[in-house]
């Protein structure tokens, strides 16, 4: 992490630049611009065991997949 902690309104200028790119991506693409972030992120933080440590956070309080009714 840098030495200036990104303050609470500066992850909210994050969050809602990022919800608005999402929302104008096309259909179906939403999932492919989070890669793509993501990686450009990772090439920044330039410490691959650290992204994939943020990786399994970001994912370790994800709700289950929704189960289909037969």
């Amino acid at each position: 992490m840098t030495a200036q902690q990104t303050t609470i309104a500066g992850l909210e200028e994050i969050y809602d630049t990022l919800a608005l790119a999402i929302d104008a991506a096309p259909q179906h693409k939403g999932e492919l611009l989070l890669a793509k972030v993501a990686l450009l992120l990772a090439h920044e933080i330039q410490d691959p065991q650290r992204v994939i440590d943020l990786i399994a956070q970001a994912a370790s309080d994800l709700p289950p997949p929704a189960t289909q009714a037969a």
